[in-house]
């Protein structure tokens, strides 16, 4: 099996590659900075944002993962040309450039739960539930996530060749992720003992640990899963406040006072977003979860892991 993976060192990307090399899966990467942190049989150097693919070279593959993307970290204040370009217009015309090589194999590409939007009622959203939402959308990456689920489901009712699966995430973590996340935010500022701040805490999220998105995708492979769009429910949900109280817990710490509150954020108006993973379940089989519980100390074994407390962190 061929797997061509579009994004070289992002997030998600290292994990799909490190599970390639796990189980001796041939994989070639597309990308701006040639893999640092797991092995390839083939790098192709490429700028997403301005050069043409070689997608008579990309319809060879079994499997092609975009794990490109801009946006969801805010904190790196990425123009809205680049969020639009990367998370919709790229993916639609890798598409539109495979059905003209009538490429058989599968792709995956991936959508938030962002996409519901500044949602108060406690529920799990369904697909069907997640296309059709009007409810207020906070920000560009929202919208430009928003776009390409929606051209998904359309383009899935097309003839086509190959199969497409486009996968709804909630919020990933895992001990690489970036400092500025709030786990790891959370983590260090217990481990050097500094000043903390946060929002009001209110926010209801669910987690999924990085490993088991990998895992669920080559499932899916293996499970010949029909093209589609499919929730990836998190594994536990908390309370913004519930998981920075759980995590001090964890680490036998006594929260500091008045750490709550500090600071505000775009989505403080998405209060509660979940998802119900049932139908992917039904596809694939029960599927097994890593929890915090079993993976927080990995955090402090990270040797990439920084020390940027001075930051606020992004959910």
């Amino acid at each position: 099996m061929l797997v061509s993976l579009i994004g070289s060192n992002g997030f998600l990307s290292r994990y799909i590659g490190l599970y390639c090399n796990k189980y001796f899966i041939e994989l070639n990467v597309y990308g701006r900075v040639k893999p640092i942190s797991y092995k390839f049989n083939k790098f192709c150097r490429v700028d997403l944002l301005c050069d043409e693919l070689d997608y008579k070279d990309l319809a060879k593959s079994d499997i092609i993962i975009y794990a490109a993307g801009a946006g969801v970290q805010f904190h790196l204040d990425e123009s809205k040309d680049a969020i639009y370009n990367l998370n919709v217009m790229l993916p639609i015309s890798i598409c539109n450039n495979l059905k003209k090589y009538k490429y058989q194999g599968a792709i995956f590409t991936f959508g938030s739960y962002f996409e519901i939007g500044e949602n108060l009622e406690n529920k799990s959203f369904s697909e069907k539930e997640i296309l059709h939402s009007q409810l207020k959308s906070p920000n560009d990456y929202t919208i430009s996530k928003r776009i390409l689920t929606r051209y998904f489901e359309s383009f899935n009712n097309c003839d086509s060749t190959f199969t497409k699966l486009h996968f709804i995430l909630p919020t990933i973590y895992g001990e690489t992720e970036s400092s500025y996340r709030l786990i790891p935010y959370i983590l260090n500022g217990i481990r050097e003992d500094s000043n903390l701040t946060v929002t009001s805490g209110e926010q209801i999220r669910q987690y999924l640990y990085i490993e088991d998105v990998v895992s669920i995708i080559f499932s899916s492979i293996k499970a010949n899963l029909e093209s589609g769009i499919y929730n990836l429910c998190g594994a536990e949900e908390y309370s913004v406040k519930e998981l920075v109280l759980y995590l001090f817990w964890l680490n036998k710490k006594e929260i500091p006072n008045n750490i709550f509150g500090k600071i505000k954020r775009v989505d403080t108006g998405m209060k509660i977003l979940k998802l119900d993973g049932g139908k992917l379940e039904k596809k694939i089989g029960k599927i097994s979860y890593h929890r915090i519980l079993d993976v927080y100390k990995k955090y402090f074994l990270n040797n990439n892991y920084e020390t940027k407390t001075n930051s606020s962190p992004s959910l």
